[in-house]
C-alpha cells in the first residue's frame, strides 16, 4: 500500500490519520513512501510565488557546442541524446546523426529506407550506450523492431518485440539492458518491454491503467495524436503519457509501473497544457504560457521559476532537459538576437555584456546550429 503525507492537509491511511502542516508557504507537494518509489504530489492551488532560478545552481558547468559546417553535419534538430562523449541528433523524417561533444560530426546512424538496418520515417526514440559501445534507435510507429547499431555507426542486429510499436520510449537499465514503453490502444497489445544486456526479450501486456483510449470524441481513430514525454534524467525509466495527470516510473524487474509525481486541485474549467520532468533533485511541471513550477525533491519547497543562464549573460535559459543534460538548441541567428535583446536590459550588468559580446563574435548566422549544454548536478 502506498502511504501519502499530505501537507497541510489530514489523509486517511492504513487505518490511521496523518495530519501534516506546512511551516513554509513554498512547502506544497506531499511525499510517500512505496517500497523503492516514493509518490510526491503537488497542491497547485498552493503554489504563488516566483523566483529566478541561476543555471549555476542545477548544472556542473555550461558550453556552448558549435556543429559542424559540412554538408554531412547539417540537420533539421527534432530532439538529441547527450552522454560525456557523444551528441546524437533525431531529425524529422531525417537520419539519426551521431557528433562528439565538441560538435564534429562523426557518422550518420543507418539510412532511411526498407533494408536491413534502414527505418522508414521518423524516429522516436533513441539510447546511447557508451560502456556496451552501442546506439539503439526505435522507430516512430508501424514496427516491431528496435536497431542496435555499434558506436561506430555500422549496423549490428534488428531486435524483434514482436509486436508493432506505437511512439515506443527506450531507457538504458543499469545491466546494461533497455526498458520500453510505448502506447497501448488495448488489452491485447503490448504495453512494455525489456531487453537484457543478451538482447533477449521479455514482453508485458497492458493492464487497463496503461492503456490510452485511441478514439476521439466522435468515435474516429486519434490514437497517434497522444504522446509519450521521457526525458532519461535520472537511472529510471519515468514516462508521462497525454491525457494522464500522472508520472510514472517504469520497474523494470517486474515489468510494471508506479506512480510517482502529480499535480492535485487543478482548476476543474481549465485547459492545463502539462509536461513533467524527473530531474536528480527536482521535479518540474512545464505548463506552457501558465509558466513552469519547480519541487525540490528533498526539502519539498515548491515555486514557480524563471531560469537563467547565468554563465553566458543572464539570458533566459528554456525547460529542456534529457539524458541528465540541460541543453538549449538555437540556430545562430535566433541567438543573436536574444543576444541583442538581452544588451540592452536594464538588469545586464557590465560583466554580463562582456560575455555576450564575446559570445556574439563567435557566432555566424549562415553556421549549422548551435547548442548550450550543462550537466546536471545529482
Amino acid at each position: 500500500m502506498e502511504k501519502v503525507k499530505l501537507l497541510g492537509l489530514c489523509f486517511l491511511l492504513a487505518g490511521g490519520m496523518f495530519s501534516c502542516t506546512s511551516k513554509d508557504k513554498n512547502n506544497a507537494t506531499t511525499a510517500n513512501n512505496s517500497n523503492a518509489y516514493t509518490l510526491t504530489l503537488c497542491d497547485y492551488s498552493k503554489v504563488t510565488d516566483t523566483i529566478d532560478v541561476p543555471l549555476s545552481e542545477w548544472v556542473e558547468d555550461c558550453q556552448l557546442v558549435h556543429f559542424d559546417n559540412s554538408d554531412s553535419a547539417l540537420f533539421k534538430y527534432w530532439w538529441p541524446t547527450i552522454t560525456d562523449h557523444y551528441i546524437g541528433i533525431r531529425q524529422r523524417g531525417g537520419v539519426y546523426k551521431l557528433f562528439n561533444r565538441e560538435g564534429k560530426y562523426l557518422y550518420d546512424i543507418g539510412k532511411i529506407g526498407q533494408g536491413p538496418g534502414e527505418y522508414s520515417g521518423s524516429l522516436y526514440s533513441e539510447v546511447i550506450d557508451e560502456a556496451g559501445k552501442a546506439i539503439y534507435l526505435a522507430p516512430f510507429s508501424s514496427s516491431s523492431k528496435l536497431y542496435k547499431y555499434n558506436i561506430d555507426g555500422t549496423f549490428e542486429k534488428s531486435i524483434d518485440i514482436k509486436s508493432d510499436l506505437n511512439k515506443p520510449k527506450i531507457a538504458l537499465n543499469s545491466d546494461g539492458g533497455i526498458s520500453l514503453v510505448n502506447l497501448c490502444f488495448d488489452k491485447k497489445g503490448i504495453f512494455s518491454a525489456v531487453v537484457d544486456a543478451n538482447d533477449q526479450v521479455t514482453t508485458y501486456r497492458g493492464k487497463t491503467e496503461d492503456l490510452t483510449n485511441p478514439l476521439d470524441e466522435k468515435g474516429n481513430f486519434s490514437g497517434f495524436d497522444n504522446e509519450i514525454w521521457s526525458y532519461g534524467n535520472t537511472s529510471n525509466l519515468t514516462y508521462m503519457i497525454t491525457g494522464n495527470d500522472t508520472l510514472y516510473v517504469y520497474d523494470a524487474q517486474a515489468g510494471v509501473s508506479k506512480p510517482l509525481f502529480a499535480l492535485s486541485n487543478l482548476p476543474e474549467k481549465e485547459d492545463f497544457f502539462k509536461i513533467y520532468f524527473d530531474l536528480p533533485q527536482k521535479y518540474i511541471v512545464n505548463l506552457g504560457r501558465k509558466g513552469a513550477i519547480a519541487v525540490d525533491k528533498k526539502t519539498q519547497d515548491t515555486h514557480y521559476i524563471r531560469l537563467k543562464n547565468d554563465k553566458f549573460g543572464g539570458i533566459g535559459a528554456p525547460l529542456c532537459f534529457t539524458n541528465g543534460y540541460f541543453f538549449a538548441m538555437y540556430e545562430p541567428i535566433q541567438l543573436m538576437n536574444i543576444i541583442e535583446k538581452r544588451l540592452t536590459e536594464s538588469s545586464c550588468t557590465e560583466n554580463d555584456k562582456k560575455v555576450l559580446k564575446e559570445l556574439l563574435s563567435s557566432l555566424n548566422e549562415d553556421d549549422n546550429n548551435v547548442m548550450f549544454v550543462g550537466k546536471l548536478k545529482k
